[in-house]
């Protein structure tokens, strides 16, 4: 019955998307295509993310892809969106997943869930959040010793702090992040170092220094250059960015920064009133590859309008009220009045401008009080949690009172029936002394009870058969579940689970919990899942020279980053580095 229902809800999803799907995107006909899989719904969530989301319940509906690698999607297509909805839902997704078992002990899948948390927190202008998370990276990143990802995050905290009326403080942290990042070492510093460049444009365009912006945005291209003319100064094995598998992503790499760049001068040259630097710039923009996405098209707007390029930017205008729906009452469509009463000013409609300018106001003032009432409310709700928080801790110092009490009590019982007893037992010691000096002087002989005759070997002898019975079992069990691990090379799952285990093998994760202990020495599943997967990859190493190290990390369940990480540190070398010492 259940595989009806499963195929049921895949007929009706099929359905679904053959009658909304765009004519220009090919129809599919078969569910095992390359459609269902996460790269795919990757690929798709930019620009078609409801495309996306339908694609990715039917990847995890036929199997193709795990529950948590589906929300961890998920959470990445709602963080992308412009509904506060599912922008909420990004964010309890995420929360949710940070205490995963699979993210608990992987530093690196903690980094990938707190980035998501980090943009999402910006895009709904919560900035108090955004601390919060990027407080959290920051503190991961050191403790895991990654440089260029912790002064990556320092100069997102830069910007935000610049945001929320510490502008000096924030420019201080995103030079300081700059200044460490400012030199050839690897591509992923490379990407920290820009990226922190674009978060010093970002203050700069917010504070109107336009002209500031130029020679940052000019840094970007430079670094870009340089790293084309001479890739060996740059380390492929990097901790977020590696072309070594997929050389193509270092292309789009390299078009989408350079768009980004291009843009920023083009918006900055505009503002200062240089059109022809401003248009040169933006021609080189609409000519790359991430220039005709949505999320380009939106960057670019306020440089149009600087170069009264009107129906370009309330095309894009247009399309971010389409896809908005209903929730228009946000920073974005007072933008969109904005601009258009400027747009109607210019081309003389003096009418249309002014009721655009009034709508605008009446939404910026919507959105002030209620910004200031959800402060009110925060505030209210913090005030109000303290106030519980204090119930609690008064019903809990009741509650250990009552404990007390209650223990006290029944000490006194214990200690009563205790002497009670011993006074009893004392007496019946006595009166049968008593009685057996009365049987002496009688002359008649004393026979104990066969009760108190009976010896306590076979009873020891038997809890010691007992003992020795259990360890071999335990002992079979445990030979039994590692040759299963190892032959049937479950440990290649990169998903496996303590859980999985125990289904398997009908055994309690007590019970796991025990036989690790008893014989590998500790009770952690993940820490003897890995001893055994790094023990397998040996020998790939040392007798594969043709596998790359991801292929090794993906055949033996780690993903190329945690290999490196869980390596070096078992080890004190990396892959690449004990390869080559052979």
């Amino acid at each position: 019955m259940r595989k009806v229902l499963q195929v049921l809800q895949l007929v009706l999803i099929l359905t679904f998307v053959s009658c909304g799907r765009n004519p220009s995107v090919r129809h599919i006909p078969h569910l095992g295509d390359t459609p269902y899989q996460a790269d795919s719904v990757l690929m798709a969530y930019a620009y078609q993310p409801d495309r996306a989301l339908v694609m990715l319940d039917s990847a995890l509906l036929l199997g193709n892809i795990n529950e948590y690698r589906a929300q961890l999607i998920r959470a990445k297509i709602y963080s992308k969106s412009i509904l506060k909805q599912q922008q909420d839902s990004a964010i309890l997704i995420c929360e949710q997943l940070l205490k995963h078992d699979s993210v608990i002990h992987a530093p690196h899948e903690q980094e990938n869930i707190l980035d998501l948390l980090m943009i999402t927190s910006r895009t709904k202008h919560d900035f108090e959040g955004y601390i919060k998370w990027a407080t959290q990276k920051v503190e991961v990143c050191r403790q895991q010793g990654e440089e260029s990802e912790e002064w990556r995050t320092e100069a997102e905290i830069g910007m935000v702090m610049a945001h929320l009326g510490q502008p000096e403080e924030g420019v201080t942290k995103i030079d300081e992040a700059i200044r460490h990042l400012d030199e050839p070492g690897s591509i992923d510093r490379m990407d920290a170092f820009i990226i922190a460049v674009k978060r010093k444009i970002t203050v700069l365009n917010d504070q109107g220094c336009y002209a500031e912006v130029i020679p940052l945005a000019q840094r970007i291209l430079d670094r870009l250059e340089h790293y084309e003319q001479h890739p060996a100064d740059y380390a492929e094995d990097s901790y977020r960015l590696s072309w070594s598998d997929k050389p193509a992503d270092r292309d789009r790499y390299i078009d989408f920064t350079r768009a980004q760049a291009n843009g920023f001068l083009a918006g900055a040259y505009a503002m200062t009133g240089d059109a022809a630097h401003a248009r040169e710039c933006l021609s080189r923009f609409d000519q790359s590859g991430y220039g005709r996405s949505f999320s380009a098209r939106r960057m670019i707007i306020p440089a149009q309008m600087a170069l009264g390029m009107y129906d370009e930017a309330m095309a894009t205008g247009d399309e971010i009220a389409y896809r908005m729906g209903s929730d228009t009452i946000n920073d974005d469509y007072a933008v969109i009045l904005r601009d258009r009463a400027v747009v109607a000013r210019a081309k003389g409609r003096l009418d249309e401008a002014y009721d655009l300018m009034n709508r605008h106001a009446n939404l910026a003032k919507v959105l002030s009080d209620s910004l200031h009432a959800g402060e009110a409310h925060y505030y209210a709700a913090r005030y109000h949690a303290k106030e519980q928080e204090m119930k609690i801790q008064e019903a809990q110092t009741a509650s250990r009172i009552k404990s007390i009490v209650i223990g006290v009590v029944m000490l006194l019982f214990i200690i009563a029936g205790a002497f009670s007893f011993y006074y009893r037992h004392q007496r019946m010691v006595i009166s049968e002394k008593n009685r057996a000096l009365v049987r002496m002087i009688n002359g008649t002989p004393f026979v104990a009870p066969a009760d108190e005759t009976e010896g306590t070997e076979e009873p020891d002898e038997v809890s010691d058969s007992g003992e020795t019975e259990e360890s071999e079992t335990n002992s079979a069990l445990f030979d039994t579940i590692d040759t299963a691990i190892r032959t049937e090379q479950l440990y290649a799952n990169a998903s496996l689970q303590r859980q999985d285990i125990c289904t398997r093998f009908c055994i309690t994760r007590h019970t796991l919990n025990s036989l690790l202990a008893q014989h590998v020495g500790s009770s952690s599943f993940p820490q003897y899942i890995n001893n055994i997967r790094m023990e397998e990859a040996l020998p790939l190493l040392r007798e594969n020279a043709s596998m790359t190290i991801a292929a090794i990390a993906a055949a033996v369940g780690f993903t190329p980053a945690n290999f490196r990480e869980q390596f070096k540190h078992q080890y004190g070398v990396t892959p690449q580095e004990y390869r080559q010492s052979l």
